[in-house]
């Protein structure tokens, strides 16, 4: 399994992984199931706060991927992202 959490300049990220039903709209249907996913971004020491969920760009217009695995990667280099624009630090 791969991880989907991830600590990153003192936040916590979590990417939500969903399997991409009907929704999608597609010349083609892919013969297996598709994935999509969202990342939570929380401070780290936050223990009880749920933290603020963002869409992920690549999956918000539409896109999807083949693997749960490449959903919480896409997800996670988002949140760093995220998290750089935070902080104001380059990654």
């Amino acid at each position: 399994m791969h991880q989907n959490n991830l600590i990153y300049k003192g936040y916590r990220l979590t990417a939500k992984v969903s399997r991409a039903g009907g929704a999608i709209q597609l010349e083609a249907q892919p013969s297996g199931p598709v994935f999509t996913a969202s990342i939570t971004v929380v401070q780290a020491g936050a223990v009880q706060e749920g933290g603020d969920e963002y869409p992920v760009p690549q999956f918000a217009e539409g896109g999807f991927v083949y693997s749960p695995r490449e959903a919480v990667h896409a997800a996670i280099l988002h949140g760093r992202e995220i998290v750089d624009g935070l902080t104001n630090t380059p990654s």
